[in-house]
């Protein structure tokens, strides 16, 4: 139900761009109305479409499928006042996302992260990555993707030269519409985000990663001509990040935005912790054995296997964890420790802790190891 309304709600914010588009809408239509049964929920693609406008456990509440109960996708709205798509669709309903049963085949123009599921996403971008079977290639070619979402096309070329990574399937593509600022008729900036480094959306004058979790909410300060180059200021009151600086959009990519959302975000993360761990003095070894899990620690005479789990979703996380159990302890990274309690209630045998628990834990086995 979820996957289909995604991907409705995709279709009819470009649906003046791709002729097939309202054909997408009326067979997602179709796919709601078999889930809500007779006489109940939208029965034309345009009640659907208003039922987009609206927070979305409105269209769940009647096709008893039990996804009302998380609580954060039922209040999640998928289309705005000016038909597109809303910060929730990228930050959090994409986690829904999956292939449809059936004859849905999907329309080419439909990016991933509307029509398959986080795993597909990965196994897809990763498959290029291991065909040499060497674990030190494929540690080198993902940090590459994670340290390096978006730049310009002689840079990335440059790098991928230096460093010897391969580079995903799909490989790299303009900057899209949605984050260009456009200073003058043939001058267009986009700026970066602090945290993932791939280009912020804007809107407007503001200036803000898709994903939440980041906070980098900026202002734009237009340059005093027009080819000059425009600044930011930062809006948001969470924790004080790097202005990022304009760069010029001639020349530039950016990774696919399912790779970008389900690779590169949490990767984010696991990098950042990696380093952190380093710098406390730990060993740290990136995606053991193909990327069996994230990370193992060594720390004093203590050995680690670590997950590194980053949901918007607790509801999909929960999920996921009970379909596919994993190989390792589960960590939620610093911005998703609130999730500890659920994740132990809803799953009690689970081993998971957090960053800030299991940081902790590694000082005192650094600290072991020295006393020993």
């Amino acid at each position: 139900m979820v996957a289909a309304a995604l991907r409705a709600a995709y279709a009819w914010s470009v649906r003046r761009r791709y002729p097939t588009a309202l054909r997408e809408v009326a067979m997602m239509t179709g796919v709601v109305m078999e889930a809500h049964g007779p006489c109940r929920g939208p029965a034309s693609p345009s009640a659907l479409v208003d039922r987009l406008r609206a927070p979305l456990g409105e269209l769940l509440a009647f096709a008893e499928l039990g996804e009302t109960e998380d609580s954060v996708v039922a209040d999640a709205v998928l289309l705005d006042s000016r038909d597109q798509l809303t910060p929730d669709v990228h930050d959090l309903v994409c986690e829904y996302a999956l292939p449809l049963a059936g004859t849905f085949e999907a329309e080419v123009w439909l990016p991933t992260w509307t029509r398959m599921n986080a795993d597909h996403i990965r196994h897809q971008a990763f498959a290029s990555l291991i065909e040499t079977r060497s674990q030190g290639d494929y540690v080198v070619s993902r940090k590459f993707l994670i340290d390096h979402p978006a730049g310009s096309r002689e840079e990335l070329a440059e790098l991928v030269s230096t460093t010897g990574a391969r580079v995903v399937s799909r490989g790299y593509t303009e900057i899209p519409a949605e984050r260009r600022y456009h200073a003058g008729p043939d001058t267009a900036w986009w700026w970066p985000c602090p945290v993932c480094a791939w280009p912020m959306e804007v809107t407007g004058a503001t200036v803000r990663c898709r994903y939440r979790p980041h906070a980098s909410v900026f202002r734009i300060v237009p340059g005093r001509a027009h080819r000059s180059r425009p600044g930011l200021i930062a809006l948001d009151e969470g924790p004080r990040v790097a202005r990022p600086e304009a760069r010029p959009v001639n020349d530039a990519v950016c990774l696919d935005a399912g790779v970008w959302r389900f690779v590169v975000v949490p990767g984010a993360s696991e990098l950042r912790l990696s380093r952190a761990l380093e710098k406390q003095g730990a060993q740290v070894r990136m995606w053991p054995e193909l990327d069996s899990y994230d990370l193992h620690v060594s720390a004093g005479p203590h050995e680690f296997r670590i997950d590194v789990k980053e949901y918007r979703s607790v509801h999909r996380l929960i999920a996921d964890l009970r379909t596919k159990p994993p190989q390792a302890r589960v960590l939620l990274p610093q911005t998703h420790e609130h999730q500890w309690d659920a994740v132990r209630a809803a799953l009690p045998f689970l081993a998971v802790t957090t960053e800030t628990r299991f940081r902790a834990e590694v000082r005192r086995a650094l600290r072991k190891g020295r006393t020993a």
